[in-house]
């Protein structure tokens, strides 16, 4: 990794994080909300050993993302159903015009 990374602070822990698909504010906003779920974790649970806690704010994030994805697919699901029958509804007026 080179120096010009952008570097952020979790828990202490330096790392430098490059993603093309974001920009440093993006990282640093992403980190700070790691850093937040972290801190809320070891609140809750006080536990101590970091590698947990990483792990714990990993599996809530994994949550988190798998009931966007659930919504997200009943959402395309749902809105596939009401094109097809709005797509019936026109052709059958349509047709009732021939």
């Amino acid at each position: 990794m080179t120096s010009n990374e952008p570097q952020v602070k979790i828990k202490g822990r330096v790392l430098n994080i490059s993603i093309d698909s974001l920009t440093p504010l993006e990282i640093a906003t992403i980190s700070s909300q790691v850093e937040e779920k972290i801190n809320d974790i070891e609140g809750k649970s006080q536990e101590a050993d970091t590698s947990k806690l990483a792990l714990m704010a990993a599996f809530e994030f994994a949550i988190e993302l798998y009931t966007i994805k659930q919504t997200s697919m009943n959402v395309t699901e749902a809105n596939s159903r009401k094109i097809d029958e709005m797509a019936d509804k026109l052709e059958r007026a349509l047709h009732k015009k021939h």
